[in-house]
């Protein structure tokens, strides 16, 4: 799923603090793997996600779920 739909009922709308959430996705192998972003909100995580998404090779529909931490 995208990230907007898994992060729907966690992801806080934060205005002066960031928030630590914990990504669970499946790479472009089938293997499933995790990470940690900062954001202010849902728009700052999916664009950080997306950015990120080349680099953990995986698509930006491969969220599994989102977890805050902390």
């Amino acid at each position: 799923m995208n990230i907007r739909r898994a992060g729907r009922k966690v992801v806080k709308n934060l205005h002066k603090e960031y928030g630590i959430y914990r990504i669970g996705f499946v790479n472009i192998y089938g293997g499933e793997d995790e990470t940690e972003l900062d954001a202010m909100n849902i728009n700052d995580l999916e664009r950080l996600w997306l950015s990120l998404c080349p680099e953990f090779e995986c698509k930006g529909n491969s969220v599994c779920y989102v977890e805050r931490v902390g």
